[in-house]
């Protein structure tokens, strides 16, 4: 316990989140499940009015990205992560160009900044994987299109890709939508942990599964669902967790959270 009155800083390390509109985004909270003793977190939701969760939309306030980090730079933020992996291809950008606009705007920001889309590729990278099947949850065909055009020009071999639909999870993209709905893009977990194992069904010869959306929250089932697929699983939010424990330069050790995780000392 702190001494009363001695002066020094709440949190050990300072972490901020850029989170996508009109989504109510819990990755702070799950981040601090598997970051150490100490870490604090603040948040920014981005603003688009009118949000409807189109590429065009963020193609378009795609600088909205480095005002956010700058602000959470501000105040004191260490590591910033951005949620949202189809930010990265929004703008037909490749991760060569991805990887110089976060060294660009970490530099302004005076913070560390992380897109969730380039941490799935450092990600298959740390655990070296080659060959990847890509479970794309409940992505539109454009969103599908865009990340797996991205991880193909980051050098991997994608033998198997699809969706909730393609996988015969879901009927058509209305019930989709109707389950968005009801659980605020918080899909259950019956449908995290199948589309992934289907995945790795569907491409026996695959290194390692990708998962690309965020709504699909891999981080409370990964080592159940590593354990069934015999092989790793790079996921769009255990990545971007991974990768800004990584970069705080703490000594972190994360057990019973995947092969990735598992690769921080």
């Amino acid at each position: 316990m702190n001494e009363i009155g001695t002066p020094q800083k709440r949190y050990t390390a300072y972490t901020g989140f850029v989170t996508t509109p009109r989504y109510f985004d819990d990755s702070p909270q799950q981040f601090l499940s598997v970051a150490p003793e100490g870490v604090g977190v603040i948040q920014r939701v981005l603003h688009i009015p009118n949000y409807e969760y189109e590429l065009t939309q963020r193609a378009r306030n795609f600088d909205l990205l480095t005002e956010a980090a700058i602000c959470l730079g501000q105040c004191k933020a260490e590591v910033v992560g951005q949620v949202g992996t189809n930010w990265v291809h929004c703008n037909g950008t490749t991760p060569d160009d991805i990887r110089r606009l976060c060294d660009k705007i970490s530099r302004r920001a005076g913070a560390r900044f992380l897109m969730a889309g380039m941490c799935l590729v450092d990600g298959l990278q740390a655990i070296g994987a080659k060959r990847i099947a890509v479970a794309n949850s409940y992505y539109r065909r454009d969103w599908m299109d865009g990340i797996n055009r991205f991880l193909e020009q980051a050098g991997f071999e994608i033998v198997w890709s699809g969706n909730v639909i393609d996988q015969g999870l879901y009927e058509s993209l209305d019930q989709q939508l109707d389950v968005e709905e009801k659980t605020l893009w918080d899909y259950p977990a019956r449908d995290v942990i199948q589309a992934c194992v289907l995945a790795q069904q569907a491409a026996p010869d695959a290194q390692a599964v990708v998962q690309t959306g965020s709504g699909f929250r891999t981080l409370p089932h990964i080592d159940a669902i590593e354990g069934m697929m015999g092989l790793p699983l790079v996921s769009s939010d255990v990545a971007l967790y991974w990768a800004m424990l990584r970069d705080l330069n703490m000594d972190v050790q994360v057990h019973n959270r995947g092969q990735l995780m598992s690769t921080l000392r």
